[in-house]
């Protein structure tokens, strides 16, 4: 009993000794990271600004930039930019470059990464940055290297860790470069003009269903393409598209769609003074895209919503002018099939005759990994996007390749200095003169002036196709399909002054069919764009109040279209007439508190499946993730044969299907949330899912990097709030919607709104990482404004850099 009490309290003292070694070494790791928490109260001599540079930090932590020169507050742009989103801006540089299998090795993320690098490699994204830079004006490059000065000049007077992330993965931050900056626009435009990897979904589509059923599918296309299948039948079937498609799927490859804006003239408001208001959307994440700053000096102060990585005030005001974006679904991308030449597979053929391909090796470093050597190819269309695949694991396609034409990777690209000069202009010819430098993506852009003016522009190169429209990839050999140029500026559509006074898009239809350009075909739908205009004509004079209860608005017009139908059916049983006396009863609100949003969305989801599941397999099924409201109506009144199930013997009617999806959508919402079906919340099932990249996965790590709130809203509300779809733990979950409001007051700009979801830090330790969450769930605003004196007061600390010692 000695021997055993003496082990026993050996054992003990060992554990005891782990336990403190385990606590003590976690506080030092906590004390560590707390030193990435960068200090807003400070004076330092930096390398770069050319005077002194103040930044005041106000009650929220909001910087405000004042500077001598529109290069220094760059510079301080650039310097707070890496304070609070290093991180975020490490990875995005690093996903533009095909990078990030160096820092996130695969037992973390598996075979996405490397496929992400190997994608955006293919494309020579970060190759085309670089390209871009020495289309730039000289006054351009100018600002894009005062902005990396600031960036770097933290990164080389900050002591201590650089956030959490950098600790924990060992990753040190690399300088930054001015093509760093132009990598961010450029990501942007492929996604948001994101039309390839659309094309090639349908292309796989046509070979499962044949043209004219996969036509079916997208109701609003015309039909003028009746030959590109038949041309393309061999070549289409010998490429492997499913595994292309797999392979290049990704959050930098989807594409990204929806954002509401409008501007009134004086007319319209009480004021007698124009009112624009914003909302762009994209997908959720945590931190977020815009990051709120003001910069201000002897004759230029511009407020609003920057991305970290980007010297511009994307999107705000400068005391003249105020604009807003939402994306136009620009068809600026196409896809090209190219024959190679069967005598010299190093070779494709052309109108005029076989050319060689341009070939070049790139390295993609894995981390705890071999490194992978690339081999890529371009034609005169562009990258050859096929060479994305791995030749190891899949057969590599015999006699023809996949090549991309897109205006994002255009190597003179002025894009950025477009975007950077929208927030300088004074009135609209500057505004006009900033917009012609935009190459892409396309946005539908709204503008308003001090002088009372409104108007509305939607800048971009324009493909001028010699055949065809975009829908499918077309022959590369023949010339016939090729692009013949670009719209002319002055023909792009806008307005100047409209006599109407009201200027509205929500993604949907931007010209009238007379329209003699074609821009696209994949119009959102045209739920929120009615509703804002009906709103904004039917309610007398409007205020800021009213612009706000317009951004707040949750009614779901699509119910409209969608519930007769459902509701005309005769239940079959108690449960199903519970559930239908909750949709009967909905008001069409999709509110947080409300049971009836849950099961109009859960059944929506499970009639998709029961429609066209069994025709396109699982496989296909998935790229169609948000129920298509308008395929469903259509098949519903015009296509009953949509509703048979081909997988039975029997012939299945549209009641039944609609009552089948009903049963399978109380089934999984009971097994979710019981038996109670006025006890459901659409908020329970229906996040705000603001989630981190690298922590989300992690149990412990999601609750304190992941921000996670009850959302009102829906696929279809002005108060967008896009839920995923996807199988899975949250298939509600709201993924996609406004990352920023604003509006402004041209009344007094300094009474202008904003809003972001979460905080401007990127740190989760930090106090402002979502501080904004109480203030954005109840629609309340930020100024961002003020005097020096009065935001040092007021204020959470000033910066003061200074020009280091010559």
């Amino acid at each position: 009993m000695t021997a055993l009490a003496a082990i026993a309290r050996g054992v003990g003292r060992l554990l005891a000794g782990v336990a403190v070694f385990l606590v003590t070494l976690l506080v030092g790791l906590y004390f560590h990271l707390r030193t990435s928490l960068p200090d807003y109260q400070a004076t330092l001599r930096v390398a770069g600004p050319q005077a002194a540079i103040s930044i005041v930090r106000d009650r929220n932590a909001v910087p405000h930039i004042f500077a001598g020169s529109l290069e220094d507050a760059v510079f301080g742009l650039g310097y707070v930019h890496a304070q609070d989103r290093l991180w975020q801006m490490e990875m995005m540089r690093r996903a533009g470059a095909g990078r990030l299998s160096e820092v996130i090795p695969p037992l973390l993320a598996g075979p996405a990464v490397t496929n992400m690098d190997r994608t955006v490699r293919a494309l020579g994204v970060y190759r085309r940055a670089q390209d871009s830079l020495n289309a730039l004006s000289p006054r351009t490059r100018k600002l894009l290297e005062a902005y990396s000065a600031g960036v770097n000049a933290h990164i080389a007077a900050h002591k201590g860790s650089f956030g959490p992330e950098f600790t924990l993965l060992q990753v040190e931050p690399e300088p930054w470069q001015p093509a760093d900056s132009l990598v961010w626009s450029k990501l942007m435009a492929l996604s948001l003009d994101g039309n390839w990897r659309a094309e090639l979904f349908r292309a796989r589509l046509a070979k499962k269903l044949g043209e004219a059923r996969a036509l079916q599918l997208f109701p609003q296309l015309g039909d003028d393409r009746d030959s590109t299948l038949s041309i393309l039948g061999d070549a289409l079937l010998r490429l492997p598209l499913d595994r292309l498609f797999d392979v290049t799927d990704s959050v930098l490859t989807r594409k990204r769609e929806a954002s509401n804006e409008w501007v009134i003239a004086g007319t319209h408001s009480s004021s007698g003074k124009p009112l624009l208001a914003n909302d762009p959307h994209l997908g959720l994440s945590a931190p977020g895209v815009w990051y709120l700053a003001r910069l201000a000096g002897p004759d230029f102060d511009i407020r609003g919503a920057s991305s970290p990585g980007s010297p511009a005030i994307v999107l705000g005001h400068n005391g003249r002018i105020a604009w807003g974006f939402a994306t136009t679904n620009l068809d600026s991308q196409d896809l090209f099939v190219e024959r190679v030449d069967p005598v010299d597979p190093g070779k494709y053929l052309t109108p005029d005759g076989s050319r060689p391909f341009g070939v070049r090796e790139e390295y993609i470093n894995v981390r705890f990994g071999e490194q992978l050597k690339i081999r890529l190819r371009t034609t005169r269309h562009g990258p050859v996007i096929s060479d994305v695949l791995d030749p190891k694991s899949v057969e590599a396609p015999d006699g023809h390749v996949l090549a991309l034409s897109a205006t994002a990777l255009e190597p003179a690209d002025t894009s950025a200095e477009g975007f950077l000069e929208l927030g300088l202009a004074r009135n609209w010819e500057q505004f006009l003169a900033a917009a012609r430098k935009i190459v892409s993506p396309m946005q539908n852009i709204v503008y308003a002036d001090t002088d009372g003016n409104i108007g509305f522009v939607a800048p971009a190169r324009v493909p001028i196709r010699r055949k065809g429209d975009g829908f499918l990839p077309v022959p590369g050999w023949s010339g016939e399909y090729d692009w013949a140029g670009f719209v002319p500026f002055e023909e792009l559509p806008r307005a100047f002054n409209p006599p109407s006074g009201i200027v509205v898009n929500a993604n949907a239809r931007l010209v009238p069919g007379s329209y003699r350009h074609f821009i696209s075909r994949e119009w959102a739908e045209p739920y929120r764009q009615r509703r804002a205009n009906a709103m904004l004509s039917g309610a007398g004079q409007h205020s800021v109040g009213s612009m706000i209860a317009i951004q707040e608005d949750t009614l779901s017009p699509d119910a409209a279209d969608t519930l007769p139908p459902l509701l005309a059916l005769e239940p079959r049983d108690g449960r199903e007439r519970r559930a239908m006396e909750v949709l009967r009863h909905w008001d069409r609100r999709m509110l947080a508190d409300a049971p009836g949003p849950l099961i109009y969305n859960a059944w929506l989801r499970a009639l998709q499946r029961k429609l066209y599941a069994d025709e396109l397999g699982e496989e296909l099924f998935k790229g169609f993730v948000s129920p298509s409201v308008g395929f469903v109506v259509s098949i519903l009144r015009d296509r009953p044969e949509w509703c048979d199930d081909v997988t039975t013997a029997r012939t299945e009617t549209c009641p039944e299907m609609m009552l089948a999806a009903l049963d399978m959508a109380l089934d999984e919402l009971q097994a979710r949330y019981g038996p109670a079906i006025e006890g459901w919340r659409w908020g329970d099932a229906h996040p705000a899912a603001h989630r981190h990249a690298l922590f989300d996965p992690v149990p412990l790590l999601r609750d304190v990097a992941s921000v996670r709130f009850p959302a009102d809203g829906g696929m279809d509300t002005l108060n967008r709030a896009a839920p995923s779809f996807r199988d899975g733990p949250e298939p509600y979950a709201a993924v996609h919607g406004a990352g920023l409001r604003a509006i402004y007051d041209f009344d007094d700009l300094d009474n202008s709104r904003f809003a972001i979801p979460l905080g401007e830090s990127g740190n989760f330790l930090s106090p402002w990482y979502a501080n904004f969450v109480p203030s954005w769930r109840a629609f309340e605003y930020q100024r961002i404004a003020g005097f020096h004196f009065r935001l040092q007061r007021e204020g959470v600390g000033t910066v003061s850099l200074l020009p280091a010692s010559k």
